[in-house]
């Protein structure tokens, strides 16, 4: 993912936060990681949606953790760090599918399909055309099977 998509993604979070009636307040240049071990946070005050993101991370990651706590910001489900409650366990499954079908959407997967179909479609399609790391191309190929939009 080149910076230039990434800033559009960040526009795209930013736009969707306001059309559900939060303030964004997003800043990805905090060394997070390192005082937290966290790539990402969410936490929402009054209108204002809080995402921070670790300011090392490479550009896809960053994408990806934008995404994924856009999810948290939206659910709004609370307590975010508690990963022994289950509420909390079935958020980050929520936000895991919520950041695959955000970044990749249905008419994406469907037109590479057809773009590739004199060949075993998989997630190396996602890697060369797409720029993805492979264990996020090959969720993103589970996710689309599973659902059924593309065959096994």
């Amino acid at each position: 993912m080149h910076s230039s998509e990434y800033d559009d993604l960040l526009m795209r979070v930013e736009d969707d936060l306001v059309a559900h009636g939060l303030n964004p307040v997003i800043s990805d240049t905090v060394p997070l990681h390192a005082e937290t071990e966290l790539d990402g946070v969410t936490f929402i005050k009054g209108k204002n949606a809080f995402i921070f993101i670790d300011k090392e991370l490479e550009t896809f990651d960053k994408a990806k953790t934008l995404v994924e706590e856009y999810f948290h910001a939206v659910s709004d489900l609370g307590n975010h760090l508690d990963y022994d409650e289950v509420r909390a366990q079935n958020d980050e499954v929520d936000a895991r599918e919520g950041v695959i079908s955000y970044i990749t959407d249905e008419d994406q997967i469907l037109r590479l399909a057809k773009s590739y179909a004199d060949q075993q479609f998989g997630a190396w399609v996602l890697v060369e055309e797409l720029g993805y790391d492979t264990d996020f191309a090959d969720e993103t190929i589970a996710y689309y099977r599973a659902k059924g939009v593309i065959p096994y």
